[in-house]
């Protein structure tokens, strides 16, 4: 401290412009008094001037010294060539030519300055602070609240996994992880019980999502999964008109003609409410379509969303896959075929394409589907099938052929009825099969055409009939069976019309 006031007076006294006159005696008294700077700071020295001395006057080390007693002071200050003639050599002084020889004195007096570590308190009597400083109560309830909160993490942790190490609750259970490696002891059960609430979350909402086959003859001796985006329908999205979605060409056909022989599931990896209107849009009767599954009977396998068919609940030698993502139907590949997308062409003929080969299998009976779909793997089945079934029928009509001829020959000898009158020889029986259930197709569209109306009003009366009867049981389940002033009415009238 006294260090840097040294240095302030110093620079002032510098600063301040020399007297180049010599003053009165009442001027010099009213003038400032130099100051006298002590020992710790000197100034270096400036070379003397080339004009003669003035009048003698008392030095000092560090400047003119002024005494009390005299009547006037005069000081010399170099002229403009002079100083102009130092500016060259550099042998000037400067205000910043500090001597810093008494840095280590000055050092000393700041340090005596300073309050030692011992004492306890400075000059105002204040206590010195020591160590760390205290917590807000802002900070105390944060640090409350962890501690808390990490016990409790920490103790339903441990109960958790003591928990989940329990031995085994029931005989199913056990059964269930009897096979698995590790379900005797306590950290193979926790792993195993983790294992199983994983699959129950991951697998889909029921074991069985299909109820039991209908009796003969509601039922369909085969069972066809088909999807919905790109394989049926088509949407896209425009400014102008919003969404618009898009039946694929020969849908009605394909889906219509093909379940005279199979039980049409529609397996959508959409949920409900996006692909619900659209389902109803496609089959308004329900005349077709005999199931409908979302997304939420899907799982996920290796990150794909898969279409598990053991919870169908059907014997899976009868089902056929039809997707344009084999991922659908990963976990069973021998059942699935996959269909080129469709992105809106109206030219598209393949839904109509596929028609003859699945019509084949029903009609042939194909005993294991998946046996005939590994035959047409890796080939465009449309295309293929017309070949194969071409060859088939080349092969059966020269056997009828053939046939016919011996029938006919056995008929004349023993003068019985030939069998060729009553089977064409020019046909197969698959084409005569195929006749019969197209017959049969064209018959109900002409059915549903002429009575449809008709069909339709008595289902929505029917409805409204089931409604009115679950609010009668919904009033007779709070008012003991005593029933509405209306339906008492309404059930009067029935009794009085019969």
């Amino acid at each position: 401290m006294a260090f840097h006031m040294a240095a302030r007076q110093a620079f002032r006294a510098i600063s301040r412009p020399p007297l180049t006159t010599t003053t009165t005696p009442r001027l010099a008294a009213s003038l400032p008094r130099p100051t006298t700077f002590p020992s710790s700071i000197r100034f270096l020295a400036t070379p003397p001037s080339s004009q003669k001395p003035g009048p003698k006057t008392n030095t000092t080390k560090y400047g003119p010294k002024t005494s009390s007693s005299s009547s006037s002071t005069t000081t010399t200050t170099p002229t403009p060539e002079e100083a102009k003639e130092e500016l060259k050599t550099g042998k000037t002084s400067s205000i910043f030519d500090i001597d810093t020889s008494a840095a280590p004195r000055a050092n000393q007096l700041i340090a005596s300055e300073t309050p030692q570590s011992g004492n306890t308190k400075d000059s105002t009597g204040a206590k010195a602070k020591t160590g760390a400083r205290s917590m807000s109560s802002i900070e105390r309830r944060r640090q409350t609240t962890v501690r808390l909160l990490s016990a409790l993490i920490l103790g339903g942790s441990t109960l958790t996994l003591c928990n989940l190490g329990r031995p085994w609750d029931n005989e199913l259970e056990s059964t269930r992880f009897a096979s698995q490696p590790g379900s005797d002891s306590f950290l193979g059960r926790i792993k195993l019980r983790l294992g199983a609430m994983y699959e129950d979350f991951n697998k889909p909402v029921f074991d069985q999502l299909l109820p039991d086959p209908l009796p003969f003859p509601y039922s369909r001796p085969f069972t066809m999964v088909l999807d919905l985006d790109d394989l049926l329908v088509h949407s896209e999205w425009s400014r102008e008109h919003g969404w618009r979605t898009a039946k694929r060409p020969g849908l009605d056909y394909f889906i219509g003609y093909l379940s005279q022989f199979y039980e049409i599931v529609l397996f959508t990896t959409q949920p409900f409410f996006t692909a619900g209107p659209i389902i109803e849009k496609l089959d308004p009767d329900r005349r077709f379509i005999a199931y409908t599954l979302f997304k939420e009977s899907c799982r996920t396998v290796d990150g794909k969303l898969v279409k598990d068919l053991n919870y169908l609940n059907r014997d899976l030698s009868k089902v056929v896959v039809v997707d344009t993502n084999p991922d659908s139907f990963y976990l069973h590949p021998q059942n699935g075929i996959v269909v080129e997308p469709w992105k809106g062409d109206r030219e598209d003929r393949e839904l109509i394409g596929l028609i003859p080969f699945f019509e084949a299998i029903a009609i042939y009976g194909i005993e294991d589907v998946r046996t005939t779909l590994q035959a047409y793997a890796g080939t465009h089945i449309p295309s293929e099938h017309a070949r194969r079934a071409a060859q088939i029928r080349e092969k059966e009509l020269a056997e009828n052929k053939a046939r016919a001829k011996r029938l006919s020959k056995f008929g004349n000898v023993f003068g019985g009825v030939s069998r060729t009158g009553n089977m064409p020889v020019d046909k197969t029986v698959y084409e005569l099969e195929r006749e019969r259930y197209v017959q049969a197709y064209l018959e109900d569209q002409k059915y549903w055409k002429e009575n449809g109306e008709t069909l339709r009003k008595q289902a929505k009366e029917e409805q409204e009939r089931q409604i009115r009867e679950m609010k009668l049981n919904t009033w007779a389940f709070f008012t003991g069976g005593m029933k509405p002033q209306a339906a008492r009415a309404e059930g009067q009238q029935g009794e009085a019309a019969k």
